[in-house]
């Protein structure tokens, strides 16, 4: 697994998730752009059983309410299955898994600078998988 910052390479511990209703909204702040390359069996490691859940959860309530998701269209499929689908993987990631695999690659740490607030693009590429977004940076609280 691999982090960039405006296409340098950085170490994870400068980064924090904002995992928070305001999401994508970045009140005028200035972005930079980070990107995140993990292999598919990076993924698999660590977004396997959370799939399986919120696939589970969704196709019970498709059932329920006789509705249909973004997991109808590869027939809730595994998550193995999904790599195959570039575009239903990344409308599933941007819609349930994206902040859940963010918050599991960048740890708790008092090194933090950028704040991850938006998923733009996740892209496959034979055997990569790339996130791209933008963060902002933290201002240090005088007092």
């Amino acid at each position: 697994m691999k982090l960039f910052l405006n296409k340098t390479e950085v170490n994870k511990d400068i980064f924090i998730v904002n995992n928070g209703l305001n999401y994508g909204r970045f009140f005028d702040r200035k972005t930079e752009v980070f990107e995140i390359q993990l292999t598919k069996l990076e993924i698999i490691n660590l977004l396997e059983s959370d799939y399986n859940e919120a696939r589970d959860e969704i196709k019970h309530d498709d059932a329920l309410y006789n509705e249909t998701s973004e997991f109808t269209n590869t027939n809730y499929c595994e998550f193995t299955e999904l790599l195959n689908h570039e575009l239903d993987f990344e409308e599933i990631m941007k819609t349930y898994l994206h902040i859940t695999l963010l918050s599991k690659i960048v740890s708790e740490t008092t090194q933090k600078r950028y704040v991850i607030n938006s998923t733009d693009s996740i892209k496959i590429t034979n055997n990569i998988i790339s996130i791209k977004g933008r963060v902002f940076e933290l201002t240090k609280i005088s007092r």
